[in-house]
């Protein structure tokens, strides 16, 4: 077996050595620019607080500039009930906010519909839609915190009874002493009931606390708060797409990454993804 293992830095070196004496031409690869795209992450949960609908639009492969907001659409939400309007943020163009006493229901179906964008400037208005449905999410008995020395980093450990008459699917973030440690898809925990479907999670790892990865120091008496979400299959699908997409790929010479499919109509890329959460704490004592 050691022998074995040995061969790889010779083929290694083998490898760069014919790469170095092979590719001695300058090259220069031009990639075209794409028609720019509306890009949508919106959100809607069972909490009441203030939703938000961002309208950014895509840029090149090598902009190094933050997207540039969507300003004057018309964006609403409509479901079972009512059709609400949101205002776009006057401090934050492109950011599109439900009335703050706003909030979904399990089971509800939300519609979005955004209209009066011209993204390609052709002079005629677009009509971009999504739709999605709030599944109920099981309640959390507890969360336990376990040090994992292989790793150096902290298991955030679920204990909660997964329901048996449904497929269900999750996602898992975290908070520390209520600052969100999670704010992107890229954080985020999510898993599928195939493993345990109607059982008992008990300490299943859902989250990960990496103090030297999160520039953050764990201090007696912190609170770390799990928040669990019921998200839709299509959702669940997504994050795995987004998951592939910007993990390390081999072989070396695999595709370049690609936009992956969201759940917007009319070409948009982005997500509407609507959930049901439930939220438990655990007290850190080393």
């Amino acid at each position: 077996m050691k022998a074995k293992n040995n061969i790889y830095p010779v083929i290694g070196s083998l490898l760069l050595l014919f790469i170095s004496n092979a590719c001695t031409e300058d090259m220069t690869i031009k990639l075209n620019d794409t028609e720019p795209r509306l890009v949508v992450d919106g959100q809607i949960s069972t909490d009441t607080t203030t939703h938000l609908v961002r309208l950014t639009s895509s840029s090149s492969y090598y902009s190094n500039t933050e997207p540039e907001g969507i300003s004057g659409a018309l964006v609403t939400i409509q479901d079972e009930a009512q059709t609400i309007i949101l205002e776009e943020s006057i401090q934050y163009p492109g950011y599109y906010l439900t009335p703050s006493d706003y909030y979904g229901l399990p089971g509800r179906t939300y519609h979005l519909t955004i209209e009066n964008v011209d993204i390609d400037n052709d002079g005629v208005f677009e009509v971009y839609e999504s739709e999605s449905r709030i599944n109920p999410v099981a309640p959390i008995d507890s969360v336990r915190l376990e040090y994992e020395s292989t790793w150096d980093l902290w298991k955030v450990l679920l204990f909660a009874q997964e329901p048996s008459e449904t497929k269900d699917f999750y996602s898992f973030s975290i908070a520390l002493n209520d600052s969100l440690l999670t704010d992107r898809y890229s954080d985020l925990g999510f898993v599928d009931d195939k493993f345990f479907d109607g059982n008992y999670a008990g300490g299943v790892w859902v989250q990960t606390i990496d103090e030297e990865d999160m520039e953050l120091t764990l201090k007696e008496g912190d609170w770390v708060k799990l928040y669990m979400q019921g998200i839709t299959e299509e959702f669940y699908l997504y994050l795995e797409a987004l998951e592939e997409e910007v993990n390390f790929k081999a072989p070396l010479f695999s595709g370049p990454p690609a936009n992956v499919q969201g759940n917007v109509s009319n070409g948009a890329l982005g997500f509407f993804n609507t959930y049901s959460y439930t939220v438990d704490s655990v007290q850190f004592v080393r």
